[in-house]
């Protein structure tokens, strides 16, 4: 056994991340569940295998009875992996040509990595795989509120012309499957979902917790359009969804009546309306949030940074530019308001081109003095740069936002 240096962090080593993209890797497992419960997943397995002649990888999760797999190119793969190891799991296990690496958390938030003699060989040819995807909600089972919004025929066969949804719609699912270690283990999940529009993912939502984990919810689909509102209620009473109910309003004027929120949800709300959500999100004390941004107009309109001008001229540039840097400065916000964050792809942009998935998940203790500090530094220093005085989400939380930078700055200087 050779021991190597512990990496400062917890995340996702580089020598793993090398191994995924360079194709090393012959087999890799991570186990030891940081929650052990009947939901959470016991252990994810990665192996790589051809698709079509081109190298992915595929990983399969264990959950109780129930084993679902997921086939992933190597730069998607390191993206999940890194997640999956940072979310949910304290041990891991990689097998190279070279050697084989056993990775584990310590108690001090760092990763210790063990080295030992090879004991895989990678084989000749990666196994070819071009067998139908298991889903979470998988083809040939009748699923009753996909049949409703006209998704899958009664016999469970999806309609060819819906496929790409119902791809979409596991994908999704995924992403929820992924955060519920991150909830409470007991009583009725409080979930809100911002501008649910036609609510084809709160429906998939309900369906996840109640008849795949078997859990009570109560979830509020919130939308303008009264028209749609009333659509989706009907479907949710024709299909007897308990704990599904859906209101008309405007997200800035929210109350939510249990105060507290486990789950948030706002999957492509207009420009402003995505700050709304997370605002009420934040201010609810939600435990995850999952926010998709729509159009983003605001930042647009105010960005000018005299280092970035060639950046800026082109109107198509400035508009990604602003785009990017609104979930920059939205992901910021949050890590200041105690939430551990990512920014990772939804779906493929071959199913829409606003792919991007911000992810926060509540820590379970505050951030230290120095990394808060760190934290709003970089926020001011983002705004600073591109020449934004204040945007929709910081407004929008109004003087506790502004207390949490002040006290920072304050202890900063102090």
């Amino acid at each position: 056994m050779n021991p190597q240096p512990s990496h400062p962090e917890s995340g996702l080593p580089s020598l793993v991340k090398e191994a995924l993209q360079e194709g090393n890797c012959i087999q890799m497992v991570l186990s030891k569940p940081i929650k052990k419960k009947a939901a959470a997943r016991r252990k994810v397995s990665i192996r790589p295998v051809l698709i079509r002649d081109k190298q992915h990888y595929q990983l399969s999760f264990t959950r109780g009875q129930q084993e679902v797999h997921e086939n992933l190119l190597p730069g998607e793969t390191i993206q999940r992996v890194e997640q999956l190891w940072e979310d949910l799991f304290l041990e891991g296990y990689l097998f190279t040509n070279e050697a084989d690496y056993h990775l584990q958390k310590t108690n001090k938030g760092s990763v210790q990595l063990k080295k030992h003699a090879p004991t895989k060989a990678q084989p000749e040819q990666v196994t070819s795989h071009n067998r139908a995807k298991q889903y979470l909600i998988p083809e040939g089972v009748h699923c009753p509120f996909l049949e409703e919004i006209g998704v899958m025929s009664r016999n469970g066969k999806v309609k060819a012309a819906q496929y790409r949804k119902f791809r979409q719609i596991n994908r999704y699912l995924e992403f929820i499957n992924d955060i519920v270690a991150a909830l409470p283990e007991d009583g009725t999940l409080q979930i809100t979902d911002f501008g649910c529009g036609k609510s084809y993912l709160t429906f998939a939502t309900h369906h996840f917790f109640t008849s795949i984990l078997q859990r009570d919810v109560n979830i509020t689909g919130l939308d303008l359009k009264r028209s749609v509102v009333e659509h989706c209620q009907q479907i949710a009473e024709n299909l007897d969804c308990q704990g599904l109910s859906f209101k008309t309003g405007d997200i800035a004027a929210f109350q939510n009546e249990q105060g507290h929120c486990d789950l948030s949800i706002s999957l492509h709300a207009c420009d402003t309306a995505t700050d709304a959500a997370l605002a009420a999100a934040i201010q609810a004390d939600a435990s995850v949030i999952l926010a998709v941004p729509c159009c983003q107009n605001e930042i647009y309109q105010q960005i000018t940074s005299q280092s970035a001008e060639g950046l800026l001229k082109h109107g198509i540039l400035k508009e990604k530019t602003a785009a990017l840097l609104t979930d920059a400065l939205r992901s910021q916000v949050l890590e200041i308001c105690g939430y551990r964050t990512q920014v990772i792809e939804f779906i493929d942009t071959q199913h829409t081109p606003k792919n991007l998935l911000i992810k926060a998940v509540k820590r379970t203790a505050p951030l230290t003095d120095s990394d808060l500090q760190q934290a709003v530094e970089e926020y001011e220093s983002l705004k600073t740069q591109f020449g934004i005085p204040a945007f929709a989400l910081e407004r929008s939380l109004g003087d506790h936002f502004k207390q949490l930078c002040q006290s920072a700055v304050k202890d900063s200087a102090g």
